[in-house]
């Protein structure tokens, strides 16, 4: 039971993480930043393909290629 319980807890929390994270993900400008921003998260290139709606070769093309200096 107390597993149970636990997990119910550790969900709760993240419940109200993610609601803070959808506020900063929604405001990111472009895919490849929102790309980025789920895969610090753990999340797998197929999960981020689905959950934006894109190829699998587009999320791995990003994350592959490193970010290029900003502009001055």
């Amino acid at each position: 039971m107390e597993m149970n319980e636990n997990k119910n807890k550790n969900k709760k929390e993240l419940n109200e993480n993610e609601k803070i994270d959808k506020i900063y993900f929604n405001s990111l400008p472009t895919k490849s930043s929102k790309i980025r921003y789920l895969n610090s998260y753990g999340w797998k290139r197929g999960e981020i393909a689905k959950y934006l709606n894109i190829r699998y070769q587009h999320v791995r093309n990003v994350l592959i290629t490193p970010i290029k200096n900003e502009r001055k």
